[in-house]
């Protein structure tokens, strides 16, 4: 799995984002640094990188279309910024269960074909 986070401003609608940013980054002191030797030197531990995204790189005004519906995205007429998940997120429900590395996954295959056996 990649280790990739997103972050982004969607509008109330969830149909436009005021900007996106696809980073390695965490929201911890490690990778964003803090402030030390009385405010003067800015100390980071773990160096990340990522892209920022703002509507006005792109000759737009204040928001990007976005949609996680592929048909919507190949058929528009405009750039949308496809999104690898739903909006709004939906929750977890009573039935979800977390993946865990070492637990064997036989009831279906993934879109490949293939289970997780890990013995």
């Amino acid at each position: 799995m990649p280790h990739i986070k997103t972050y982004m401003r969607p509008s109330t609608d969830s149909k436009k984002a005021a900007w996106f940013c696809l980073t390695s980054a965490n929201l911890s002191k490690a990778a964003w640094g803090a402030l030390e030797k009385n405010g003067v030197q800015l100390m980071i531990r773990s160096y990340e990188i990522g892209v920022l995204l703002l509507p006005n790189q792109f000759g737009l005004k204040d928001s990007f279309p976005v949609s996680s519906n592929v048909d919507e995205v190949r058929r528009s007429d405009r750039t949308i910024l496809p999104l690898p998940y739903d909006l709004p997120p939906i929750g977890y429900t009573k039935e979800d269960r977390p993946w865990i590395w070492d637990i064997a996954y036989k009831d279906l295959p993934d879109s490949h074909g293939n289970m997780w056996c890990p013995d």
